[in-house]
C-alpha cells in the first residue's frame, strides 16, 4: 500500500509541517471510524484515502491542477 507522509502532504496542499501532521492525524481518525479495525501509521496516510477525502485526484486518477 502506498502512503503520503507529511512532506508529501505539504507539497500537495501548501500547508506547513505542523498543519500537515494535524491533517494526517485527523484523516487517520476518520479512517478508523469509517473502517473499524484499521491499523494506521502515525505520520502517514494511505494515498487512496487522502486523495478521496481531499478530492486531489479526478475520476480518471490524474492529479488535479489548481
Amino acid at each position: 500500500m502506498n502512503y503520503y507522509n507529511a512532506k508529501d502532504v505539504q507539497k500537495l496542499t501548501g500547508l506547513g509541517q505542523t498543519a500537515s501532521y494535524d491533517l494526517i492525524a485527523k484523516l487517520n481518525e476518520r479512517l478508523k471510524k469509517e473502517y473499524p479495525g484499521t491499523i494506521t501509521i502515525t505520520g502517514k496516510i494511505p494515498k487512496w484515502y487522502f486523495d478521496k477525502k481531499t478530492m486531489m485526484k479526478g475520476e480518471n486518477n490524474e492529479t488535479k491542477e489548481n
